[in-house]
């Protein structure tokens, strides 16, 4: 049996925005996405990666920058206001309130570090097929997590 490649099998499907300030972690992460017919933009600073959200507009946002809260909370509302996909964090998070908190700043789903590229990737690529990101679900604001 013959298999046909068509243009439709390269035209790119979604556009992700890594912020980064980890070049390792991004060249791993551009590969991955390419791999699965991804355009890859990559920023290293807050204030270049809220213009490439407002000029472009991605399908998902990976945001995995070393940030004092305040200066998450503002990046995070930045890309909300930005563009509706959906933004994955990776955070350095040593209690479930830290989680907490980025996911009421904005962020969709947190990941803590350090985070398998593999579980990354599936998470990202699960986001994506859901396309974009519906008004945000009430706040967990009150909820009671022990673990």
């Amino acid at each position: 049996m013959a298999n046909w490649k068509t243009d439709l099998d390269t035209i790119p499907l979604h556009t992700v925005l890594i912020i980064s300030d980890q070049p390792e972690n991004v060249r791993v992460w551009d590969g991955l996405f390419n791999q699965r017919n991804c355009i890859v933009l990559s920023e290293s600073n807050v204030s270049n990666a809220l213009q490439s959200a407002r000029l472009v507009g991605p399908s998902l946002m990976l945001v995995d920058i070393n940030l004092s809260k305040p200066d998450r909370t503002a990046l995070l509302n930045g890309l909300r206001a930005a563009s509706r996909g959906p933004i994955l964090m990776l955070i350095s998070a040593n209690t479930v309130d830290e989680i907490l908190e980025a996911n009421q700043a904005g962020a969709d789903e947190c990941l803590v570090k350090p985070v398998n590229p593999a579980v990354l990737i599936v998470k990202a690529m699960a986001w994506l097929g859901h396309g974009q990101r519906s008004e945000r679900a009430p706040s967990m604001v009150g909820i009671n997590v022990t673990v």
